[in-house]
């Protein structure tokens, strides 16, 4: 199969899986995050072992620990950064740092990347990544339903291994909610860019392993050194905050959802990876980085019900055609 088509195939995988893989935890405590996040990092790893057995061959690099812990530190600021300043907020904030990040990475090649020669037309280049960013901005503008939640019970593993019953309003009680409301949005604004910039880095280290013509392995089979990385990252974190809280806010109810939601990722970071390698930071990239939103809205609008109304609509198609022209100028700009 054409190596170009592969490229474009990952970059949908990418955007259906990063667009839907939080959808199983929606409606599930998770605390105060970092119990999620080793689950949801367990599962990922699970993913690049099965990688292994697919592609046949795995490769054994620091730098792909490198760019795994650089998702995993991104990764571990996103609930914080949901409970400051909320999901669509701080998802428009990281989406674009992330898109800026990875595109200027590959446009200016930084970090050593050679140039992209395969960008035919620099306008309809700039012109995408713009799209993009304007149709990014469009989404703020989008005013959710959100239902009133019933309140709820569930178990959390307590100290010595006891069950303690907590209810929702128990659960959301974090060090978080005891920031001053004025301090929260912008240390949610912060940590969100500081997220976003992180997740554009976090492949740099596969493309710059991929630049050295000595390397011929496929691009899978950097998969699990990279993700070991998120993994051992991950650990090291939740071992240090088990030793610091305790009890640590672990939720039964919660691991399932986890453990699907790290295992979507891991399959959407393969897409990405693959879209990267072949289509480069400044096409396959902004794509598979792009392509969650439309995803996501779609979960937004006809299974969660969140998004309704007429202007709200509206405002969701106005930002599909912005959004789909930026992707259709990327495709354009480069070389068949």
């Amino acid at each position: 199969m054409n190596e170009i088509l592969l490229g474009y195939i990952g970059a949908i995988i990418a955007s259906i899986f990063f667009g839907s893989n939080y959808v199983p935890t929606k409606n599930y405590p998770m605390g105060d995050g970092f119990a999620f996040v080793w689950i949801f990092a367990s599962a990922v790893l699970i993913v690049g072992i099965i990688s292994i057995f697919i592609v046949g061959e795995a490769i054994w690099v620091y730098t792909g620990l490198l760019g795994g812990s650089l998702w995993a530190m991104g990764n571990l600021c996103v609930i914080p950064i949901v409970k400051l300043i909320g999901l669509g907020l701080g998802m428009l904030l990281w989406c674009a740092a992330n898109l800026v990040t990875g595109f200027f990475v590959g446009k200016f090649h930084w970090f050593g990347l050679p140039p992209d020669n395969t960008v035919k037309n620099n306008g309809m280049n700039w012109g995408g990544i713009v799209l993009i960013l304007v149709a990014t901005g469009v989404v703020f503008f989008i005013k959710p339903t959100l239902e009133t939640k019933t309140e709820k019970t569930y178990i959390r593993i307590d100290e010595d291994s006891k069950l303690n019953v907590n209810t929702d309003s128990e659960e959301e009680a974090s060090w978080m909610d005891r920031i001053p409301k004025g301090q929260k949005y912008f240390m949610g604004i912060g940590l969100a860019v500081f997220s976003g910039i992180l997740y554009g880095l976090n492949l740099v280290p596969m493309q710059v392993w991929r630049s050295d013509p000595t390397h011929n392995q496929a691009t899978l089979a950097f998969v699990f050194s990279h993700f070991v990385g998120i993994y051992f990252f991950s650990t090291i974190v939740f071992i240090i905050y088990c030793i610091i809280v305790r009890p640590p806010k672990i939720f039964p109810t919660s691991i399932l959802p986890a453990m699907v939601s790290g295992a979507m990722w891991g399959i959407a970071q393969c897409g990405l990876m693959s879209a990267t390698a072949v289509l480069k930071f400044t096409v396959g990239f902004p794509i598979g980085s792009a392509g969650p939103m439309i995803v996501s809205t779609l979960w937004s609008i006809f299974y969660f019900r969140e998004i309704r109304g007429t202007r709200n609509y509206m405002l969701v198609t106005t930002s599909f055609v912005i959004l789909l022209a930026g992707i259709a100028l990327l495709i354009l700009s480069k070389e068949v």
